[in-house]
């Protein structure tokens, strides 16, 4: 809804920057009318627009920052009229005061930009001390896992021993065996001669017992042929 407000500024509130502070407030509201300095030390404020951009300006105004000091604000609302197509500031007092005050507002500016860039350089040192104490966690976190890596590598030192020495008495164990496994040889080929050589005594043996039975086999048979003889005559 559409307002008129015809604001009166009572405090520390001319020769401060505080009408082109309201002048860049109304410009951002997308307010029209007009703000300037009154005779009797305050500063009179005519705007029009939506009600909400009216309040929001009754808002904004309403500071205490050096060098301004609002200490009271008068409000009138009224219809709008619809007689300004802008915002405008008027100045009416002479050169050397209108010069002085924007020398002011230059002041207010490059404090405003100071203390807004302080604000960030303490965030930015917020964070950078957060990230310090990150790094310093995961430097301890790198510490601590070199601590339990030189740990671990000392128990593949160990189990290395350990192998190595399972591995010497393999070697002893494989000489050992195939010591054994010679011997086994030697006994096998013993037991092969002794096969040959009693195969050979036992093939002996059994042609001197053939040729032993064959020879008394035929004196038998003589002795037979005799004998029948003899009785045949």
């Amino acid at each position: 809804m559409q307002k008129r407000a015809e604001i009166k500024v009572y405090g520390r509130v001319q020769k401060a920057g505080f009408r082109d502070f309201i002048d860049e407030i109304a410009f951002n509201l997308n307010l029209n009318g007009y703000v300037k300095n009154l005779d009797d030390g305050t500063v009179q404020v005519v705007c029009e627009g939506e009600e909400a951009a009216i309040s929001e300006l009754l808002q904004k105004i309403n500071v205490t920052q050096y060098p301004i000091r609002v200490e009271n604000i008068e409000v009138t609302c009224k219809e709008p009229t619809g007689e300004y197509g802008t915002f405008e500031l008027i100045r009416d007092e002479d050169l050397t005061t209108a010069t002085y005050e924007r020398m002011d507002v230059a002041a207010r500016y490059i404090r405003e930009m100071n203390s807004n860039l302080c604000q960030k350089m303490d965030s930015i040192g917020g964070k950078i001390d957060g990230l310090g104490g990150k790094m310093d966690s995961l430097g301890g976190k790198m510490d601590s896992l070199g601590g339990k890596i030189d740990f671990l590598g000392g128990k593949i030192d160990v189990l290395g021993g350990k192998i190595d020495s399972l591995g010497g008495k393999i070697d002893v164990f494989g000489g050992k065996v195939d010591s054994f496994g010679g011997k086994i040889d030697v006994l096998g080929n013993k037991i092969d001669l002794a096969r040959v050589e009693i195969t050979s005594e036992i093939r002996i043996s059994r042609e001197s017992l053939r040729s032993h039975l064959d020879e008394r086999i035929s004196v038998i048979e003589r002795e037979l042929a005799l004998i029948r003889a003899k009785v045949v005559t």
